[in-house]
């Protein structure tokens, strides 16, 4: 075990995580109470153990197990960090095959001479960029629900440093969009207040696209009128 990457304190914190997410599952899965008991019985240890020794061999007895069961974490009946944000990872794993369509490029922005000439193009690019992202970052974190993303980021907040630097840019990614938070778990008891805010949503989605077809019908009208003017 690589045990020195992490203090003592940490681990141990970890294997307290792992009963409880272990607790979730207890009751039908009899891996999962093997496993409850088995750590439980073995930080009980550490607690009333009156021996700096004992309680030393304890301790590093302990912090092996959890890390050996976190290494196998795949194998073992709990749901593990980002289980739920799967979609979301293999949507933006999709758009990061091709160039991203919201680039920024500032030779656009210092070029003044190319602005005026193509100001209809311009004007119409910024509002189909701008407008484009809204509806993609409001898309994206509309398929997950704010309880999930909360979880993920409690067990980066709180046991961040045995995650993937991948695992928590995703997170931290996902919090800074989140903009619209829907749940769409049909058992909810607040299901009228869901359904508005689904509303709101398409409300909204369609708000952008109508503003990005009104964009399209004034530079079609303005290059139109200039072409007859030609």
């Amino acid at each position: 075990m690589e045990q020195s990457k992490h203090s003592e304190e940490e681990i141990l914190k970890l294997g307290k995580k792992l009963i409880k997410e272990l607790d979730l599952v207890y009751t039908g899965n009899t891996l999962a109470r093997w496993m409850v008991h088995y750590l439980a019985e073995l930080m009980h240890s550490i607690e009333v153990c009156t021996s700096k020794t004992e309680k030393a061999r304890l301790k590093k007895e302990c912090c092996n197990v959890i890390l050996e069961l976190w290494e196998k974490r795949e194998r073992i009946p709990i749901e593990k960090p980002l289980t739920k944000l799967k979609p979301i990872i293999d949507v933006i794993g999709l758009l990061k095959k091709n160039e991203h369509p919201f680039i920024h490029h500032r030779f656009l922005d210092n070029n003044k001479n190319l602005k005026n000439k193509h100001s209809s193009w311009f004007s119409f690019l910024e509002t189909i960029k701008t407008n484009s992202e809204r509806i993609y970052r409001k898309s994206l974190i509309s398929m997950i629900s704010e309880e999930v993303l909360e979880k993920d980021k409690e067990w980066i907040e709180k046991h961040g440093n045995f995650l993937s630097d991948e695992e928590k840019s995703i997170v931290d990614y996902l919090d800074s969009i989140n903009e619209v938070t829907i749940s769409f778990d049909e058992n909810s008891k607040n299901k009228v207040a869901k359904e508005d805010k689904l509303k709101d949503l398409f409300n909204e989605l369609e708000k952008q696209i109508d503003e990005e077809k009104e964009a399209l019908l004034i530079l079609k009208k303005v290059l139109l009128n200039s072409s007859i003017k030609e």
